[in-house]
């Protein structure tokens, strides 16, 4: 996923302290009985590709976040750092950029990297044909062009704030693999089985569900990454990730959940442990197209029949922030707290059901003009913490004349059932930029299958902000706007509003960070070239 920009605060300085007290850990417990040249990370879940052009789930982009490099990089306060681009500038009035290209890259294969590459890459992208889900974020790139072997012009339809630390920021193609493809089969190339980029790993093997492993890319522009390989073990079971940790099978878990965090806090305190507010916000997806759904009063009482707070404190343990609004806290620059709140009040949702006709009828379930007020929850099998939370959802509607049925899937098929919008309610988020920018999901023009406006949310004002913000080049003006755009959101919502996450993850004491910055809404794997391992 692109990452957007981001003005420096308090999360930075989290951050930062965070790196500090990384690198500057040493080695306290007993000797692993790991291979020394190979780092263990543990991940719940497979890729269901990797190649950059489907890559829409978070392992896919993790995993390319290895492979792959973009022109632009994203340093350790999210600014704009020169990658496979060494330069850039741009026309008085931000509508031509001049970017120029490092010498001297080659791809794993070893080819060398130019700008044919980079035209390649963009054309491909923004080829409709092509079907990338994300094309939408881009539709302000007007052409691309090769300026020389390794200088590219950009031209824009118009100004892009976020054209440096998104636009620039896409992973490069190899044309001398995938040129001969053509775009409508880019999608199902082999090129997601066996991918090659110019970044600082190469895929060795791959057992899908089971264990990925990465080699790092003799060929890297940058120098050998500090740790010659790295094994991804796939481990659909909390317990069983701690348990790896904790017995010295593994050097890094992340996205922890906060019973087993603090539960881990307390019976391994040798591990070096990362727990920041998260860029990600979690809520209840909707299909506002559905009868009902497509009623911002019903949404409105689900999110006042949602007893959100019980959740946080139950099932999150209160390691989390019950969610106000699109932008999550974990943004603290941009969220904007004076928005309309929705405190559990079921009597403030009946109400709001009785206001738009919907009646309570055999059952207790609410029907209007013959339709009844019943939906399926989709979510991915987690474990007892998603049944919990699926139940509890399920009794709070329940209480207020809404039935929800509750669907489990495998996290592959949940995907592709949201991507093909196959789906009442969703348990889902967004986010993971540092940028309050919501243009690809909540811009009507970018409904699915076309854009990733999938509950086909439409708000004729919201669309104003959306496409002002990323017009205005000023912080101080886009900050007015996207406030703008939160107290229309939270007036009316497009999906149901859940909680706001924090970041966790553990690792092992030989684990040396070596200076990188540990970042929410940055994969972990974004600065792992700078990595070591202690023997």
């Amino acid at each position: 996923m692109p990452i957007a920009s981001w003005i420096p605060g308090r999360l930075g300085a989290l951050a930062a302290l965070v790196l500090l007290a990384l690198s500057a850990a040493g080695c306290a417990a007993a000797a692993r009985a790991l291979p020394n040249d190979t780092l263990v990370a543990l991940e719940a879940g497979d890729a269901p590709t990797l190649n950059p052009l489907l890559a829409t789930t978070q392992y896919s982009q993790e995993y390319d976040y290895l492979i792959m490099d973009p022109l632009v990089g994203t340093g350790d306060h999210y600014q704009p750092i020169p990658w496979l681009a060494t330069s850039w500038s741009a026309s008085p009035d931000h509508l031509h950029w001049i970017v120029h290209l490092r010498h001297g890259v080659t791809f794993s294969d070893g080819v060398p990297f130019t700008s044919r590459d980079v035209v390649f890459s963009y054309d491909t992208y923004l080829n409709p044909a092509t079907g990338y889900p994300y094309a939408g974020q881009f539709a302000y790139i007007k052409r691309v062009s090769a300026a020389g072997p390794y200088a590219v012009r950009f031209d824009l339809k118009e100004p892009n704030a976020l054209f440096l630390t998104e636009g620039l920021n896409l992973w490069i193609l190899p044309q001398h693999i995938l040129g001969q493809v053509p775009p409508a089969q880019l999608r199902t190339s082999s090129f997601g089985e066996h991918p090659v980029g110019t970044g600082a790993y190469v895929l060795r093997s791959w057992r899908h569900d089971d264990e990925i492993l990465f080699a790092r890319n003799p060929h890297w522009w940058h120098g050998l990454p500090g740790i010659p390989k790295i094994d991804v073990r796939i481990v659909l079971n909390d317990a069983a990730e701690r348990e790896a940790m904790e017995g010295g099978e593994a050097d890094f878990y992340d996205g922890i959940g906060s019973a087993t965090y603090e539960l881990m806090r307390r019976q391994d305190p040798h591990l070096h442990y990362l727990h920041v507010p998260d860029l990600y916000a979690i809520f209840m997806l909707t299909d506002d197209t559905l009868p009902g759904l497509r009623d911002v009063r019903v949404r409105q009482a689900m999110i006042y029949g949602w007893d959100r707070d019980a959740l946080v404190n139950r099932l999150m343990h209160g390691d989390a922030q019950v969610a106000t609004g699109i932008v999550p806290h974990g943004l603290p620059t941009w969220h904007d707290p004076n928005v309309q709140h929705y405190p559990y009040d079921p009597a403030r949702a009946r109400a709001l059901l009785d206001a738009a006709g919907w009646r309570v009828g055999p059952g207790g379930v609410r029907a209007r003009g013959g339709t009844r007020l019943a939906f399926t929850l989709l979510l991915p099998n987690g474990g007892a913490a998603t049944s919990d939370l699926a139940a509890d959802f399920q009794a709070d509607m329940r209480s207020i004349g809404i039935a929800i049925g509750v669907k489990m899937l495998d996290y592959a098929t949940f995907v592709q059932d949201l991507d093909g919008r196959r789906f009442q309610i969703a348990f889902t988020g967004w986010g993971g930029t540092p940028d309050p920018d919501q243009f690809t999901f909540l811009d009507s023009s970018q409904w699915s299958p076309t854009g990733n406006n999938t509950t086909h949310y439409a708000s004729a004002a919201v669309d104003v902000t959306l496409r002002q913000g990323l017009r205005e080049l000023d912080p101080i003006k886009r900050t007015a706007i996207y406030n703008r755009m939160q107290q229309l959101t939270a007036l009316d919502p497009p999906v149901i509003w859940g909680y706001d996450l924090y970041y966790r993850a553990a690792l092992s004491p030989r684990v040396n960070v070596n200076g990188a910055a540990l970042l929410p809404g940055l994969y972990i794997w974004n600065d792992i070239w700078r990595w070591r391992l202690r023997t």
